[in-house]
């Protein structure tokens, strides 16, 4: 199996990185620590889903909305995801596998189980944001944020 992400439209993946922005809703979804749920078989694309449920969702919302594609999105930790795409093989249905984590996308890329981004969708991410091998991307970033209450630590005191 090669992942198809060429396949995907470079718009479509750029409306989904821009939903970083948006609020997204309620999550959803199976219980922590349950079994995937199986493909559909009604499913345009099948996506292995390691990222956070509610922002996934809302790609996928949007993504099917923009395209008529319908998505079929089966949950998992990082390494169980990328564990179960290596033991499936070509066999696997993933067409999409989303992580916050480079490893277990590194060991899904080493495994050779990706096809190229395409050019269309590498111009719409940051070069800083890709590997240099251009077999999977990066869609979001993350802020961290340093709440202190300024009545007991100064901004001197700051790390």
């Amino acid at each position: 199996m090669k992942f198809r992400l060429k396949q995907l439209p470079g718009a479509a993946l750029a409306t989904a990185a821009a939903l970083v922005l948006a609020a997204c809703g309620p999550a959803g979804g199976a219980p922590e620590g349950s079994a995937p749920p199986a493909a559909t078989e009604n499913a345009d694309l099948t996506v292995y889903n390691a990222q956070h449920e509610t922002m996934t969702q809302a790609w996928v919302d949007e993504f099917t909305a923009e395209t008529g594609i319908t998505v079929s999105v089966r949950k998992g930790k990082d390494t169980e995801m990328s564990n179960q795409i290596i033991a499936e093989g070509d066999a696997s249905p993933a067409d999409v596998f989303i992580t916050e984590n480079s490893p277990a996308m590194t060991q899904v890329e080493d495994a050779g189980l990706f096809t190229e981004v395409s050019e269309a969708v590498q111009k719409n991410v940051p070069e800083e944001l890709r590997p240099s091998s251009n077999l999977w991307t990066g869609v979001a970033a993350r802020s961290t944020v340093f709440v202190y209450n300024t009545d007991k630590v100064k901004e001197a005191d700051l790390p």
